[in-house]
């Protein structure tokens, strides 16, 4: 079917025609099936929704997710590039097997307060490693829940069964918090390449910056309430981004940063993007703190993006 499929499209002139699987069974055999058939890339639902659901609510360690993308012998890679390219990220799916017979839209989870989390978790979608994907109504916080898959699929346009269990409610609403919010990262993720192509680090944080005490951050007993960044680097340009999985208040933390890229140049880093619209060009100081840190502030459940200035919109 795919070598057929991809004939085609090449008789059109569609040299790069893109096909998608759904596959299920587990990353290895997704591997094996995508390298059998011709496959460009498959949907990652046997781990990735979890693990990006929960990180971004503080039930998963950040390790969990980000080690997903790092060079595996499971699939007998050797680069990040494969990742990138072949593995489609998503969260909020229509079957979430994941999840038995106790399903729930991201915002349907009422007792971990998804509606407040959405934001930090569609930044993480969009602006970590893969090809993101996002379910229709994810955009306007649909929060769908129940025993049934019927439950995840609510009408958008006026029909029987809508979001907040309403009736003939016409949902698509391009004002959206959500919506402008996948909106504008969108278009920054568009105008530079490394967050598109650039390789991914998950980046050691401390509180107080000193010597001594910087680490990966991880979970608390159950939970993880803290500053979660991570770096995209992409030739010699880095973009440091974070979330914050405490929706109740803002967190600070000294962040490391790439040391051999930020040179005698490298003064300060720009805020370019954050849920907080108050510290858009704000910036803050590259110090010498675990070879290099910045201190950075994430608000309450939210995402922010900094930059070099020299290096903004590097396409």
């Amino acid at each position: 079917f795919t070598a057929v499929i991809q004939e085609y499209a090449q008789s059109l002139g569609k040299e790069n025609f893109y096909l998608i699987g759904e596959i299920t069974g587990g990353r290895e055999f997704a591997f094996d099936l995508m390298e059998t058939t011709g496959l460009n890339a498959a949907l990652g639902i046997d781990d990735i929704p979890d693990k990006l659901e929960y990180l971004a609510k503080g039930y998963r360690n950040p390790q969990s997710y980000f080690s997903l993308f790092r060079n595996s012998v499971l699939v007998g890679k050797g680069s990040h590039i494969w990742y990138g390219k072949h593995i489609v990220t998503l969260f909020d799916d229509h079957d979430q097997v994941c999840k038995g017979g106790n399903k729930a839209r991201f915002c349907g989870d009422t007792l971990n307060r998804g509606h407040a989390h959405l934001p930090s978790v569609v930044a993480l979608n969009l602006t970590t490693m893969g090809i993101p994907c996002l379910y229709y109504g994810t955009e306007q916080a649909f929060n769908g829940a129940g025993d049934n898959d019927r439950y995840l699929r609510e009408c958008m346009f006026g029909g029987t069964f809508g979001s907040i269990q309403s009736n003939g409610l016409h949902f698509f609403n391009e004002e959206h918090k959500i919506y402008r919010i996948i909106v504008a990262i969108n278009q920054i993720r568009k105008e530079r390449l490394a967050l598109r192509r650039g390789r991914q680090y998950l980046r050691e944080i401390s509180d107080s910056g000193e010597a001594g005490t910087f680490g990966y951050p991880h979970m608390m007993g159950d939970r993880i309430l803290s500053v979660v960044p991570w770096s995209r680097i992409f030739d010699n340009h880095e973009i440091v981004l974070a979330i914050n999985t405490d929706v109740d208040q803002s967190r600070t933390a000294w962040v490391t940063v790439d040391n051999n890229l930020h040179g005698d140049k490298s003064k300060f880093l720009k805020c370019i993007y954050s849920t907080d619209t108050a510290q858009i060009d704000t910036t803050i100081t590259i110090e010498q703190k675990n070879g290099k840190a910045v201190r950075l502030t994430v608000p309450p459940g939210g995402f922010v993006i900094y930059e070099q200035p020299e290096q903004a919109k590097l396409t």
